[in-house]
């Protein structure tokens, strides 16, 4: 706006020089005042012109809306639109390039290599679809793309304080080699979403991560039957939770002996 206005200044002194022959009166007949204004205003326009030049900078053109489409489509040939870029394509904060579940028997071998590991955790945040879909769909669709959990409630002997956790089912990945990653459920069968979890110096990265590793799960489709031990621990009550092809069940049963291992789907009681 300064800018502008010393340029409106500029073109108002060009009048004012090219009409001194109309405005400024000769010497003799000028008071001390007037001689001065009229040197101060001289001296003011040389300044201007000095500084910004005698031309002031030209606006930009703005069209005026067209008469009809048509003359619009002619003009459009004539004077193209410029071309607009698309938007840059946001690459992804973390590639996975390979994906290792570490199965039932290697479930040591993980915990002794990723002794160290500080994890970071995170749930289900958002509203997307593997945040919002129920955990129990989830557990089918993990065993479609991956095959078996790492780790169940089964797998904990009968003395282990880790039941009393009740975390249903934990699947171990380590990713790229280097990467471990925990996928664990939420708060049991009933709840929506999953945990998960890896080292510290991945924290920034982890919803993507989790994304990347999850996501193809989800976009599959694919369900398979499973069956898996529930507590609830509040009531002090045992479960058989899972998919059996056709549908989802939750049926109540006395408490397990978990050192005879996992639960068969074939055991379970069709309606």
């Amino acid at each position: 706006m300064v800018r502008n206005d010393f340029h409106i200044g500029a073109a108002a002194a060009l009048v004012a020089i090219a009409c001194t022959g109309f405005l400024i009166r000769p010497a003799q007949s000028q008071s001390l005042v007037e001689m001065y204004r009229s040197a101060r205003f001289q001296a003011q326009v040389e300044r201007i012109f000095e500084r910004y030049g005698v031309r002031a900078e030209p606006r930009p053109l703005q069209s005026l809306p067209y008469v009809s489409e048509s003359v619009r489509r002619q003009m459009a040939v004539i004077y193209p639109p410029p071309a607009v870029e698309p938007p840059p394509v946001e690459e992804p904060s973390i590639r996975i390039e390979k994906t290792s579940l570490t199965p039932r028997l290697g479930a040591g071998w993980f915990e002794r290599e990723f002794a160290e590991t500080q994890w970071s955790f995170i749930g289900s945040n958002t509203f997307d679809a593997i945040d919002t879909t129920y955990t129990r769909d989830l557990r089918a669709m993990l065993e479609a793309h991956f095959g078996s959990p790492t780790r169940t409630i089964a797998d904990i002997s009968d003395t282990d304080d880790e039941s009393r956790e009740y975390i249903q089912f934990q699947y171990w990945f380590v990713l790229n080699d280097t990467i471990p990653v925990k996928v664990m459920d939420v708060n049991g069968t009933f709840e929506r979403g999953v945990v998960v979890a890896t080292d510290q110096s991945y924290r920034n990265v982890l919803p993507d991560l989790k994304a990347a590793l999850l996501q193809p799960a989800l976009n599959g489709g694919r369900r398979a039957p499973y069956v898996d031990y529930y507590y609830l621990m509040e009531q002090g009550m045992w479960f058989l939770t899972g998919f059996d092809g056709e549908r989802f069940f939750v049926d109540r049963i006395s408490r397990p002996n978990l050192r005879q291992g996992r639960p068969r789907i074939e055991d379970v009681r069709t309606p």
